[in-house]
């Protein structure tokens, strides 16, 4: 009788399993939407919402480590970044729509999902908060600091002309690293090398003169970075979680910038409100993943 129970106990926890991978990439599909449409948003990092979603160390991973598994690592990737296409192109104009509509309440929706990131991210340095952890932290928020006072429009290019083919292949390595490090946005380092509204319009009209050496800068600069992040996760996590609790808070920071006004009437109990889901949503989130 308990062997029959025992067995019957390995068979369902087998389909259990075999149900979870084979729904595993429409899982990841799913996530690569979500970071995609996160990323059209200035102040939101793509990075912060892979975490929030609990697959940050699995991407930087699988690009650090691409040619150990390449068949593995490639449809984990493929999937997201097709997801992330997907995620651009459906939510492209339903995003400026909704900010248009609610810009400063959705700003504070982003807020919080990104406040409540924060207890992941101590968990994941493997310390407590340290005098040592606050110089990284420090770090940190001063890059993305200095990062959102440079001159949005500070290069000015022809996207279709040979130098602008190099130029945007060259751009793409600083944009690469945006991607992989939480907390800096993609989204505003467009809006500084003044490619934001061209990028958006080359996705819509499929521009490939403008995507494929964009494209390929981005390859190249998180084939660069991701490796160097994937050491020091591995080797010092509390310097560089505390680094990247920095770069977070930087970008709350360059989301509160970006505010076109204070919250006043209506706006204030809304974004109360859209400030505590957001927090609550990602903390809830974020304990059950792990």
């Amino acid at each position: 009788m308990k062997r029959m129970k025992k067995n019957a106990s390995t068979s369902e926890n087998s389909a259990k399993t075999s149900l979870k991978k084979s729904l595993a990439p429409v899982k990841n599909f799913v996530y690569g939407v979500v970071i995609g449409a996160a990323m059209l948003i200035p102040g939101v990092s793509g990075g912060t919402t892979a975490i929030i979603l609990g697959i940050y160390d699995q991407l930087v991973a699988a690009v650090a480590s691409f040619f150990k598994d390449i068949k593995k690592n490639f449809l984990f990737l493929i999937v997201i970044a097709l997801g992330g296409v997907a995620g651009f192109v459906l939510f492209s104009n339903l995003m400026l729509k909704l900010i248009s509509l609610w810009e400063v309440p959705m700003m504070f929706l982003f807020i919080g999902a990104t406040s409540g990131s924060f207890p992941l991210l101590v968990r994941k340095s493997r310390e407590g908060f340290k005098l040592s952890s606050a110089l990284f932290l420090l770090l940190g928020f001063a890059l993305v600091f200095g990062i959102s006072y440079l001159p949005k429009s500070l290069f000015h290019f022809d996207a279709h002309s040979v130098a602008g083919f190099f130029t945007l292949f060259a751009l793409g390595i600083p944009l690469a690293v945006a991607l992989v490090l939480p907390g800096i946005s993609f989204s505003y380092m467009m809006l500084v090398f003044a490619i934001y509204n061209p990028f958006l319009r080359a996705i819509s009209g499929f521009d490939v003169l403008f995507l494929l050496p964009l494209g390929l800068g981005l390859i190249a600069g998180v084939l660069l970075s991701t490796k160097l992040l994937e050491k020091a996760m591995q080797r010092f996590p509390g310097p560089t979680y505390f680094a990247i609790i920095g770069f977070v808070l930087g970008s709350i920071l360059e989301i509160l910038r970006e505010l076109p006004h204070t919250p006043a009437g209506w706006e204030i109990p809304a974004c109360i409100l859209t400030l505590a889901v957001g927090a609550a949503g990602v903390w809830l989130y974020s304990r059950n993943a792990e």
